[in-house]
């Protein structure tokens, strides 16, 4: 599948996202080095920014805090659901992200979901440098 497709799959996913959240602003940026570029400031509805992209022609990448994660290839009707799911969670509040930090390096960041009165991980970024002996703590980032 070409390029153009694959902007096409990742348009309507953005634009499902918009029609989700009317009052939220997407902002698209041409200058990123990727596909489609877009971010979603802090504004009334939005606790953290969000950036949201197209890169590497099939890659649908999220954004949070220190969190990221990429669901590839957007090809597949099951990645772009997966896509959705996370990004929406998000945006309404339903989901979480728990960022896991060594002094004021995040070394582990969880995009999680709610499961009974437990969070359940979907999905995780980490680094591999972790500076062991400083303290750790966690931060919740959460659109509320």
């Amino acid at each position: 599948m070409g390029g153009a497709d694959t902007e096409a799959i990742a348009r309507n996913v953005f634009a499902e996202i918009a029609r989700r959240f009317p009052s939220l602003q997407m902002v698209e940026t041409h200058d990123d080095p990727v596909e489609i570029s877009i971010t979603m400031p802090v504004q009334p509805g939005l606790s953290h920014k969000v950036w949201l992209c197209l890169q590497n022609r099939d890659e649908l990448g999220f954004s949070v805090g220190h969190f990221y994660i990429e669901f590839f290839p957007c090809t597949k009707p099951d990645r772009v659901e997966k896509y959705t799911d996370a990004v929406i969670g998000f945006l309404s509040g339903r989901y979480r992200v728990l960022e896991h930090h060594r002094g004021t390096k995040c070394y582990w960041a969880q995009l999680q979901k709610p499961e009974g009165d437990r969070w359940r991980a979907v999905a995780n970024w980490a680094t591999l440098w972790i500076p062991f002996w400083l303290r750790k703590t966690t931060k919740e980032l959460r659109n509320v």
